[in-house]
């Protein structure tokens, strides 16, 4: 019988090794609060009688050793009191001052009762998002510090980057161009299609489009271990949103892999196999979150816009039908226009995702000038269908929703708000992708029409919620203040997009008055029978009942 030994270094460091990727990845994926501080790993998980997993005897995490936290100890008076009360609220017997809080077992709780601890201490209010940012007890100190750094306290956004590392990553290499062996695109109807992004919500919506509208054999790039998990993962998703049909088993095929890596995280052999068989592509896989920052998103976001390009271009050149959004816009005060045009524009283009599709959108029309068929979407914010209300609960806008909600408060702010049924922006993707014969580069898709938050809200209040409407930095307040009591809050995670006097940019820009052309989109969905519903009374109940109807929201005690 083979034992394992107790102190076997091999598998010592084996497990060292995978709790440095699995970290590597959280962080790649994550913010920083959202990290795990700690990874354990077991030859098994222990098991009940009925085969699911003890959670009561699984072992408590203890942390790792390694460069990531190697203690620094305090250097000053303020540090050694901050580092106290990091050890009390944690229960460690030391803390380094360049160790981040969330590596030590922090979260985004905990880091709010530390912040009410320092302010008791000191009586300073602490930035919270620069808090967020770089959560040591080093920084801690120069912000409660009698010389506060200016690079610390002040403006800026730290998930983005200046707008001339965004031109210079929006260059396109000089290999992503057909070569003079590469078949021509072939003409509709396809046979086989890709879509990236198919186990997202609105990759579920294109993908139930691409089976109704087609015949074609749709391929799935999707992370998982193996076929049978990949189509597993691609048909529970279109279940999850009431989209699975009879016979999709036999059109759709689960490519394992991963968007950001080379050749899109598959084998070499499942590559040919694209390369040869595809005659078309739709990339909407993306890491949407406004949390992290470019340098956590570019991998999917950016170098996978460059994979799939490389991909148009070898053996057959593909049609690339690319998902952007209308946050590759900049924000400006007032009214402004913005046609179905290249991008020209980088600043007041903030934050890691919004940043990170500007430079994709960019890369995907240089491709159609070295003669790859690419068209670039720009989608409002996706909200549920107009026929069922069936949405993703991960987005920002349904979180402020029930963050609000479980508040009791809203935020008066002259924000517009741009929301798009899914079901509509699927279909008109899949009909112009399909379609073959739209030469049209880019196509504007936001809503029949933009809402105040306000507006927003009062749909809410209608519904049958009890919510005040708060100045921003009274909402504010109440936000952090109940945080700090250890209330859930969906709102908690997204701490680092709020100030005390404002919202960081990401969330919208006050007073702006954006105005979308759509020559192109409404030329190419005439006579389809494809209409965008106004996001009124009646389709933001179909809203609400689904959030209610699934638990993302309780029952309001006035419906």
């Amino acid at each position: 019988m083979n034992r394992r030994l107790a102190n076997d270094p091999l598998a010592s460091s084996w497990a060292a090794g995978l709790r440095g990727s699995l970290r590597g990845y959280a962080r790649t994926h994550l913010p920083e609060a959202m990290v795990p501080a700690h990874f354990v790993v077991l030859p098994e998980l222990p098991k009940l009688p009925n085969g699911k997993v003890d959670r009561g005897s699984l072992p408590r995490p203890t942390a790792e050793e390694s460069t990531e936290t190697a203690y620094v100890a305090p250097r000053t008076p303020v540090e050694t009191q901050l580092a106290r009360i990091w050890q009390d609220l944690l229960g460690l017997p030391k803390v380094g001052v360049e160790t981040s809080f969330f590596d030590l077992g922090g979260d985004s709780l905990t880091v709010l009762q530390m912040a009410a601890q320092v302010r008791d201490a000191y009586g300073v209010r602490l930035d919270l998002r620069r808090m967020f940012e770089n959560p040591t007890v080093a920084q801690l100190g120069r912000m409660v510090g009698s010389q506060v750094d200016p690079q610390i306290s002040g403006a800026g956004n730290p998930r983005g980057v200046g707008g001339e590392e965004m031109l210079a990553d929006a260059v396109l290499p000089a290999d992503i161009a057909p070569g003079p062996d590469a078949l021509p695109p072939a003409a509709g109807p396809y046979r086989a299609v890709l879509l990236t992004g198919g186990t997202g919500y609105t990759g579920a919506f294109l993908l139930r489009e691409l089976l109704d509208r087609s015949t074609a054999t749709v391929y799935v790039l999707v992370r998982a271990a193996d076929r049978a998990q990949a189509d597993v993962r691609v048909l529970d998703n279109l279940a999850e949103y009431g989209l699975l049909r009879a016979g999709d088993s036999e059109r759709v095929v689960g490519v394992p892999g991963d968007t950001g890596r080379p050749y899109l995280g598959t084998s070499r052999r499942a590559y040919r196999e694209l390369a040869e068989t595809v005659e078309m592509v739709i990339h909407n896989a993306a890491i949407s979150s406004w949390i992290v920052p470019y340098a956590k998103i570019k991998p999917v976001n950016v170098f996978g816009a460059l994979e799939v390009l490389r991909l148009a271009c070898d053996t057959r050149v593909k049609p690339v039908h690319f998902v952007s959004t209308i946050g590759v816009y900049p924000g400006n005060q007032g009214e402004r226009r913005w046609d179905e045009e290249r991008l020209t524009e980088t600043e007041d283009v903030v934050g890691g995702y919004r940043q990170s599709k500007w430079v994709a959108d960019t890369l995907m029309l240089q491709a159609r000038e070295r003669g790859v068929p690419t068209h670039v979407y720009r989608l409002g914010a996706v909200a549920g269908a107009q026929t069922s209300g069936a949405c993703s609960t991960d987005t920002f806008i349904n979180h402020l929703l029930k963050g609000c909600i479980q508040l009791g408060a809203y935020l008066d702010y002259d924000l517009l708000i741009d929301l798009v049924p899914v079901d509509y922006c699927a279909a008109a993707v899949a009909r112009i992708a399909l379609g073959g014969g739209f030469h049209e580069p880019v196509f504007n898709v936001p809503s029949a029409g933009s809402s105040s938050m306000n507006d927003i809200f009062q749909l809410v209040v209608d519904y049958g919620y009890p919510l005040r409407k708060l100045d921003y930095r009274d909402w504010y307040r109440e936000l952090v203040a109940a945080v700090e009591r250890g209330e859930e809050n969906e709102l908690a995670v997204y701490l680092p997009l709020f100030g005390e006097d404002r919202p960081a940019d990401e969330v919208g820009y006050p007073g702006s008055r954006p105005v979308f052309g759509t020559a192109n989109l409404q030329a190419a969905l005439d006579g389809s029978g494809i209409e965008c519903r106004p996001v009124d009374r009646t389709l933001f109940d179909v809203y609400l009942d689904y959030f209610v109807s699934t638990g993302f929201l309780p029952a309001p005690p006035q419906r």
